[in-house]
């Protein structure tokens, strides 16, 4: 089967799909936006697309995000006629499948291109939902006037368009699933992008090094059974709850005077989700400055962006793994830390809510609330025997529902029911 990807930052949640296609002979081509050639997989011809323009200096500022859109579509759209039409291998080219993420505008005029080769579309977010990331109760997030509220509902337009044009769906929970139109839930199904449930596995004998810094010259080595919080974002931002994490971290050092804590993450101006700051300053340094002496520095350790062994460690070696989010998009972190074992405390957000049942696959607090999660940290930390089976149970239920080889079974047939015979 001849199959083209498109994804914005590709390969993206196609990562471990891509190698299932590879290694029953289909023949893939991609088109993204300019990526490093390390980051595109063995095997898959890569198409760049260029931007030959940006937005509009007058453009109305609510229509700017469709603008952005069309622009990126038109992009990915010319380099497709160039396949289609013989100008990049000397023969026209048509794929049996379009499969791809919409989110960024690069799906939006495929269709003409190629009007009769079925899409497949990786369904991430619908925008506006009320009850998701814009109606959140948080003293960081962005205030919802009516302004706010058309800007999300406009970043819709050209998600409607795509939803409009495939033939099925796809997405990673019943959270994200719930947020469609029912039109388009009839033809979305809800499949993982699975956990490598076998390398992502506990390990009583591993072992976390810390590295020497100012606070701590010596360094210092982390095992299983010490006290030790972890907390993981890509970009610490308050979508991710760095503001409540921080104030519980200081709240429980004032109690637990030999808890670590490891944070994993990039502080940067750039955020992964929501608004950055205007001042251009990381909230990680912003929030440090904050606290103050609050924070006990020589106990808190930020590694940065670590490679995923290294994560792997992280989550092998933590007595608590915290993870909070507004409602939106779940992370892989929260799946991966389940996986090794690791005893998660998590917001009580819907699509949390949806992976941990408090007492059961971990634990729930809710998600402004740095008291109560100080207050079950600190009980972590002192019953670490009694939370055994709770750390177990959530293992079991990443092995059972969201395990690699299973999801990605259920992914391939979709795709040969999409492409059909």
């Amino acid at each position: 089967m001849r199959i083209l990807l498109i994804h914005q930052g590709f390969p993206g949640q196609f990562k471990h799909l891509i190698g299932a296609l590879q290694a029953r002979g289909d023949e893939l081509w991609a088109i993204s936006g300019p990526r490093p050639e390390q980051q595109i997989p063995a095997g898959v011809r890569y198409l760049p697309y260029k931007l030959e323009r940006g937005n509009g200096r007058d453009t109305f500022p609510l229509a700017s995000e469709l603008e952005t859109k069309v622009i990126r579509g038109e992009a990915a759209a010319r380099v497709a006629a160039q396949l289609a039409e013989g100008g990049v291998t000397g023969a026209a080219w048509q794929p049996d499948l379009i499969l791809g993420h919409p989110g960024w505008g690069e799906m939006v005029f495929l269709g003409d291109v190629w009007p009769e080769v079925p899409q497949l579309h990786y369904v991430e977010f619908f925008h506006g939902v009320p009850g998701t990331d814009n109606d959140i109760a948080d003293a960081y997030a962005t205030p919802q006037t009516w302004q706010e509220k058309a800007r999300a509902r406009i970043k819709n337009t050209h998600l409607l368009v795509n939803l409009n044009q495939m033939q099925a769906g796809l997405t990673p929970t019943r959270f994200q699933h719930s947020l469609l139109p029912a039109w388009a839930q009839a033809r979305t199904s809800v499949i993982h992008d699975g956990i490598d449930a076998e390398w992502l596995c506990p390990d009583p004998a591993a072992q976390l090094a810390i590295p020497p810094r100012p606070e701590l010259p010596a360094g210092l080595v982390l095992r299983p059974g010490d006290p030790v919080i972890t907390f993981v974002n890509r970009t610490f931002e308050p979508y991710r709850g760095v503001h409540v994490f921080l104030e519980a971290l200081a709240q429980l050092q004032a109690r637990h005077p030999t808890a670590q804590a490891v944070l994993v993450g990039a502080d940067t101006p750039k955020v992964s989700y929501g608004a950055r700051r205007s001042d251009g300053r990381g909230w990680l340094t912003v929030l440090r400055e904050q606290r103050g002496e609050r924070l006990d520095w020589h106990r808190i350790h930020p590694l940065g962006q670590v490679p995923h062994g290294v994560l792997r460690d992280v989550y092998r070696v933590s007595a608590a793994h915290v993870y909070l989010s507004y409602p939106f998009v779940l992370s892989w972190s929260l799946l991966e830390a389940m996986s090794c074992g690791a005893l998660v405390v998590g917001s009580a957000t819907a699509p949390v809510q949806e992976l941990i049942q408090h007492g059961e696959t971990g634990l729930l607090v809710p998600f402004g609330d740095a008291e109560a999660l100080a207050n079950t940290l600190l009980a972590a930390l002192q019953q670490p025997a009694a939370l055994v089976p709770v750390r177990q149970r959530a293992r079991q239920h990443i092995q059972e529902g969201y395990a690699l080889r299973a999801c990605l079974k259920r992914q391939l047939q979709l795709v040969d029911a999409v492409a059909g015979p």
